[in-house]
């Protein structure tokens, strides 16, 4: 496998006690080559007790290295980690995340594939689906994402069956030409943990990069365990994604007014008592029914019905608030 890529693979965390074991014994685990990968994890200073748990993996693991990043957000501890990466190629992973064996060698052998067919591809990155033996809620989430209902067909969640040209890729599962990071700045720590990444792939494609979604590539994510939990996730990636449309007006499309539609559909439906048009909007609510249904049915996955409704109601109600605040307040930006 001498033709293999060197290839960095950089994990940030803040507080992952719970899962960063889990997650850096995935990589070690892979059937790359050992000497052709090195792992990266970036700590952004854990009260818990990440760190520890991380400096006691590092002490049997030769090729996993450990540095720490007092400044908060998920953008300078992946600029911290391409910085200290020491090869051409860079792989990130969440923390949250475990990676098959194949992980790797997945993304390097169909990054050459398209990078021959397409010298413009500098990126390519796959799914991220529920763990084993994830609770009802976890796979919800995961069918609902899966559809343009949930994802706006984005591949941060959509399980694609097939290869494709995308516009955007998961930093959670993806491979990256550290050169062209390097060049057009790298994530923009000024957003923090909000649409970094949506903001990095903007940029690559503005600049005429590509990126391509291998469907055969996953990682099992943990996501967020709770409905209190996914629903302020949603408000962050509202919020996040208005900051973007703020910043970069070309990044407007259609998608992106339907939150702000149904964040007035809802609202409109505190004039009930004045106009019967505004109970228009109640008609949202027998078509989640309807949509959650026929979701369900064409994964047969026909008993999580009412959750993959509930899940939805989360993401919209989640999403749209996000959007509409950071739209309206002027220190988002």
């Amino acid at each position: 496998m001498e033709w293999l890529p060197e290839i960095s693979v950089v994990i940030t965390c803040f507080n992952e006690e719970d899962n960063i074991a889990d997650c850096l014994a995935s990589l070690v685990a892979q059937s790359y080559p050992a000497e052709k990968y090195e792992i990266i994890v970036v700590d952004g200073n854990s009260t818990d007790t990440t760190i520890m748990v991380i400096e006691s993996i590092v002490r049997q693991q030769e090729n996993i290295t450990l540095l720490i990043e007092p400044k908060k957000g998920t953008a300078a501890g992946r600029n911290t980690g391409i910085r200290a990466a020491r090869f051409d190629h860079v792989a990130f992973i969440d923390a949250d995340c475990e990676a098959p064996p194949e992980w790797l060698e997945v993304l390097a052998v169909n990054y050459l594939k398209q990078k021959q067919l397409d010298p413009a591809i500098i990126a390519v990155g796959g799914k991220n689906i529920p763990p084993v033996g994830a609770d009802l809620f976890l796979r919800a989430i995961g069918l609902s994402l899966d559809s343009y209902m949930g994802s706006f067909n984005s591949a941060q969640g959509r399980q694609f069956v097939e290869n494709r040209p995308v516009d955007s890729l998961a930093t959670l599962n993806v491979l990256y030409e550290k050169a062209i990071l390097e060049k057009i700045g790298c994530f923009d720590e000024t957003l923090a943990s909000e649409a970094e990444d949506a903001d990095l792939n903007f940029r690559l494609k503005q600049a005429g990069y590509g990126m391509f979604f291998i469907s055969q590539s996953y990682v099992w994510h943990k996501m967020r365990p709770t409905p209190a939990s996914w629903l302020r996730n949603m408000f962050r990636y509202g919020k996040g994604r208005a900051r973007l449309l703020k910043r970069y007006p070309a990044m407007w499309r259609p998608a992106f007014v339907m939150p702000l539609l149904f964040a007035g559909a809802m609202g409109a439906l505190l004039l009930a008592p004045l106009s019967q048009t505004a109970l228009a909007g109640l008609g949202y609510f027998p078509l989640l029914l309807v949509f959650s249904l026929g979701q369900c049915l064409r994964k047969r996955e026909p008993l999580l019905f009412l959750h993959v409704a509930f899940v939805y109601l989360i993401q919209h109600f989640g999403y749209a608030a996000g959007e509409v605040y950071g739209l309206m307040n002027p220190a988002v930006r």
